[in-house]
């Protein structure tokens, strides 16, 4: 029995045999397949990662250089209103020591005036121009000068905060109306 068993045992182990190898042949083959699309995708993500990193690097580069040029325009826009504001502050306070020094005078056009007689001022009778309606012009006392001065003076620091905000809006903000 085990003779005539025996060639087909062989025969179905050879069989065996040559099935598993071709299964191996087989499943190596599409296991290669499937490690050449592995790296495919591999290699495809790669590629997106480095595009989304250097769209990154782009974006990231122009908000800097947007950073730093309006950090420029600030700084521009800043220096050019701080010498606008010294100069201004300059010649208000230069003008108003004149005008308490009595070195400067303001003068101011006046229709009618009186002034006290025998005094020998614009104004006095016999003056002429003074009294009759027609134009003539008067001194404004010194200290009141240089307190309407130093008002100007006020007046133009709340106009150089103006400036500045319009500045600094227009610097960050250029296509808002009013920046050219």
């Amino acid at each position: 029995m085990l003779k005539t068993i025996l060639p087909y045992l062989i025969a179905a182990l050879i069989g065996a045999g040559i099935g598993f190898g071709a299964e191996h042949v087989r499943a190596r083959g599409a296991l290669a397949i499937e490690q050449a699309a592995h790296a495919k995708d591999n290699e495809r993500h790669t590629n997106d990662m480095l595009n989304v990193s250097r769209a990154a690097l782009e974006g990231e580069n122009r908000a800097i250089d947007a950073h730093n040029a309006v950090q420029a325009a600030l700084a521009a826009a800043d220096a050019a209103i701080t010498k606008e504001k010294d100069a201004h502050e300059t010649d208000n306070r230069n003008y108003r020591s004149a005008l308490a020094a009595g070195t400067e005078r303001v003068r101011v056009a006046v229709r009618n005036c009186a002034a006290t007689a025998g005094t020998g001022i614009a104004g006095s009778p016999g003056t002429p121009g003074v009294g009759d309606g027609s134009a003539a012009v008067a001194d404004l006392d010194p200290a009141v000068a240089e307190r309407v001065f130093r008002v100007a003076g006020d007046d133009q620091h709340e106009i150089d905060k103006v400036k500045a905000l319009q500045a600094y809006v227009c610097a960050v903000r250029p296509k808002t109306p009013g920046c050219s």
